[in-house]
């Protein structure tokens, strides 16, 4: 059927009452302002979705990879300790595969090939941090030496007491 230049197009209400398939599944009536359903508050034993990422499991598997003495890590004893599915665990492991930092010891054990001072790099990262905190606190007290030293520098080079003996150079 071509439609022509007189054709009207149709344009279809949507009602929410009859329309059931478009109707929004709610656990109960909506409190307060701006809430959504399933949304709030957790229960004790659920946990918040930064402690479930991706990122924070992956420093927290790197950590137990770095405190194996060989390199060698069980995955179903890591995912046991870690608190997560076994399947977070492989998501981690086959990216570290893919990238050459561990290979496949056995069916459930991995080793890491990088050196071991890359695998603990989030306690090193800590520590380098408190470092260049320490030294930008020394830069500041020998700035301020300098500017001390400076100023004194610049009052002996006025006194007229000075300038009748000038150094000789």
């Amino acid at each position: 059927m071509a439609m022509g230049s007189g054709s009207r197009k149709v344009k279809r209400r949507l009602d929410l009452e009859t329309d059931h398939q478009y109707l929004a599944e709610s656990s109960g009536p909506v409190r307060g302002r701006g809430r959504h359903p399933g949304k709030g508050v957790k229960s004790p034993g659920e946990k918040s979705r930064y402690e479930t990422s991706l990122n924070l499991t992956t420093k927290r598997f790197l950590e137990l990879l770095s405190r194996s003495a060989d390199g060698v890590v069980d995955l179903n004893w890591a995912a046991e300790v870690l608190k997560v599915q076994k399947r977070r665990i492989y998501d981690i492991t086959n990216v570290l595969e893919g990238i050459q930092l561990i290979a496949k010891k056995s069916k459930n054990h991995i080793q890491w090939l990088g050196s071991h001072a890359t695998v603990g790099l989030g306690g090193r990262l800590e520590g380098l941090t408190q470092d260049l905190q320490q030294l930008q606190e020394s830069e500041q007290q020998l700035d301020h030496l300098m500017h001390i030293c400076t100023t004194q520098l610049q009052l002996l080079s006025e006194d007229s007491d000075t300038q009748r003996y000038p150094w000789i150079g």
